[in-house]
């Protein structure tokens, strides 16, 4: 791997179970005992069920096409592995980043698996299991065009004048609006793929992406094609936080069901390992700071 400039900082971060039983004895006479309580009624999710799961394309090693035409990624291998522990099927299906959380709350898929920050704002609207990675933010820029102005030390004022692209609908859209000078262009591509690749083609200055996206660009850097972080992770302003699957808000029963195989594959270490899919450091921690982050 070329060296670069500037080093993106690693920020490293029981259901219990009782039962009581009471019997009472009279005076040489027992008591009745109460009636025992019915038990927890079992999850209603009928092995014949399909899952509709919403994802984002373009976004690997997050989301997207993986090269056997399948969909991959973090997040899709979370869910992929919930749906095996349930013993359901589960089908992908790409959508944009602004339509996730309209799809699911219309009843249009079942689950949302993708780089969606978990918001208080979402969750007034889904469901949102126990986070099972942790996002965060990172701009890009070609070394030729920054050449003072590079590390942790970068600005975001030092985009005024300047082209960012990203992409649209996204998490990182949604931020640069708060984030970008009054003079900074922005432009939105369809994609988190075609955010980076008009960065390398000299169409944009900078971009901004999710820290494993660019993590995973800083890494495949070919001869000529210098690429350098601006500033450190940002999650402020919805550009990270806590991710987590989604289900309906109506749909208690898939709900407690999701919640429930998440926390089993959490206990057996299977959400950590899978989070190494990412090369985001961040993605394995999904508790390090706060829900707020997604304000």
């Amino acid at each position: 791997m070329p060296s670069r400039p500037g080093r993106v900082a690693v920020w490293s971060l029981s259901l219990v179970v009782a039962a009581l039983a009471v019997a009472a004895v009279g005076m040489g006479t027992r008591a009745a005992l109460p009636p025992a309580p019915e038990p927890a009624p079992a999850l209603a999710l009928t092995p014949s069920r399909t899952l509709t799961v919403a994802t984002v394309g373009g976004a690997l090693p997050l989301s997207g096409t993986g090269p056997d035409g399948r969909a991959a990624g973090l997040h899709v291998a979370v869910a992929r592995a919930v749906c095996e522990r349930l013993d359901i099927d589960c089908r992908f299906t790409a959508v944009a980043p602004d339509g996730l959380v309209d799809a699911l709350a219309s009843g249009a898929v079942d689950m949302i698996a993708a780089d969606l920050v978990a918001a208080p704002a979402r969750a007034a609207r889904v469901h949102f299991a126990p986070p099972h990675a942790r996002a965060a933010s990172l701009l890009l820029g070609r070394a030729a065009s920054w050449t003072h102005a590079q590390g942790n030390e970068f600005a975001m004022e030092h985009l005024a004048g300047r082209v960012v692209v990203t992409a649209a609908g996204s998490d990182q859209a949604q931020a640069l609006r708060r984030l970008a000078p009054a003079g900074a262009s922005v432009v939105l591509a369809t994609t988190q793929d075609e955010a980076l690749a008009a960065l390398r083609r000299g169409e944009a200055d900078a971009a901004f992406l999710p820290l494993a996206v660019a993590m995973e660009a800083l890494g495949h850097v070919a001869p000529g094609d210098a690429l350098v972080p601006l500033g450190p992770p940002r999650i402020e302003h919805g550009a990270g936080g806590p991710v987590a699957l989604a289900t309906g808000a109506g749909d208690g029963i898939l709900a407690e069901a999701v919640d429930a195989a998440l926390t089993a594959l959490r206990d057996e270490g299977r959400l950590r390992a899978l989070a190494r899919l990412s090369p985001d450091p961040l993605a394995a921690s999904p508790h390090h700071g706060s829900a707020e982050a997604g304000r």
